[in-house]
């Protein structure tokens, strides 16, 4: 059985921005065959069924998304620099001077006007992504031609993931890749109830398909493994920590949680002695809204992975996280039968 620092190893080096998922899938499907009962659906989200050692009075789903954010090339300039447009929420400010990788193939690098060519005022604020580009080293349009083509997929070009510090690891699309990697391989043992685990598609682009695999599920409840972005850093709130377990909020910009899901958390956590954050507000975004509206309406509460630096290439997050999400997702599977 793979475990789960090398699983997040494989995701990482994979690239799949929104509706590009399909290596991401591959590998979560070369882990779960044989652990779980799965398919695919029309979206590419992928579905499974894990049988537990007793049956549910509710029937749970347990959503992850596959995808990263990154950008897609939208245009090939005559000088052969390459215009493109993001692919979710990114900074631009988080950007400038990175290493990319075009189609997992070509490399380049974003870059802009000179600092000593711009104006003050151009100095003193960010320069947004459409003022950017990417120098892939082609001197024509005709050359980068040879190299790329428009709409290719565009990512982070990561060097593979770097373990440091107090248990942490960092890389690009970490938040994501290090969520899927610990449900795919919790697919892997053996659980007490049955329940729907979906790795779904194109949660950056809020396009999620998560969505569709609810109306095929039809489920009771639903817990999102998502992220949190970590401000305990100079000039942050101090609100939600790395290494103090998953993140819960009663709200967030799209989503007002289950209260009685939320209480039912926090009991848990006590009862069980099992690390979990409350929040007072989380402001990432993820399938949570799509979820809730479907079917006849379905309960929902989001368990978020504390991650500093999000949505670039360096996103950070603490391996003892990893360990109480697992642990808070098996207390909670069981106390919501009790």
């Amino acid at each position: 059985m793979m475990q789960t620092m090398e699983l997040i190893e494989k995701l990482y080096m994979l690239d799949g921005i929104s509706g590009r998922e399909d290596k991401v899938r591959e590998a979560l499907i070369e882990c779960v065959d044989g652990h779980c009962e799965w398919h695919t659906d029309a979206r590419g989200n992928l579905l499974c069924h894990k049988k537990g050692k007793n049956p549910t009075s509710k029937k749970v789903m347990i959503t992850a998304h596959m995808d990263e954010t990154g950008f897609m090339l939208t245009g090939i300039r005559e000088d052969g620099l390459i215009s493109f447009a993001n692919v979710g929420d990114i900074d631009s400010r988080a950007v400038l001077g990175k290493a990319v990788r075009i189609d997992g193939k070509t490399l380049g690098v974003i870059g802009t006007k000179p600092i000593h060519l711009q104006t003050k005022e151009e100095q003193d604020r960010p320069v947004p992504i459409d003022q950017l580009y990417i120098d892939i080293g082609a001197s024509s349009k005709k050359s980068a031609e040879q190299a790329v083509s428009l709409g290719a997929q565009i990512t982070f070009a990561g060097e593979g993931v770097t373990e440091f510090g107090n248990g942490y690891i960092t890389g690009k699309a970490m938040e994501t890749r290090a969520v899927c990697a610990l449900l795919a391989q919790m697919l892997c043992e053996d659980w007490e109830y049955d329940a729907d685990v979906v790795f779904n598609v194109s949660t950056q682009a809020m396009t999620s398909g998560a969505a569709n695999a609810a109306f095929a599920i039809d489920p009771d409840i639903a817990f999102i493994i998502g992220s949190a972005p970590a401000d305990d850093v100079r000039g942050g709130k101090h609100n939600c920590f790395l290494g103090k377990g998953p993140a819960i909020s009663l709200h967030d910009q799209m989503t007002y949680y289950d209260t009685e899901l939320y209480q039912q958390c926090i009991k848990t956590a006590k009862e069980k002695q099992l690390a979990v954050q409350q929040l007072e507000r989380s402001t990432a975004k993820n399938e949570s809204r799509q979820i809730q509206l479907s079917c006849d309406g379905v309960r929902v509460l989001s368990l978020a992975l504390p991650c500093r630096y999000p949505n670039t290439i360096s996103a950070m997050v603490s391996k003892e996280d990893l360990n109480h999400m697992k642990n808070m997702i098996y207390a909670l599977l069981k106390d919501i039968e009790n």
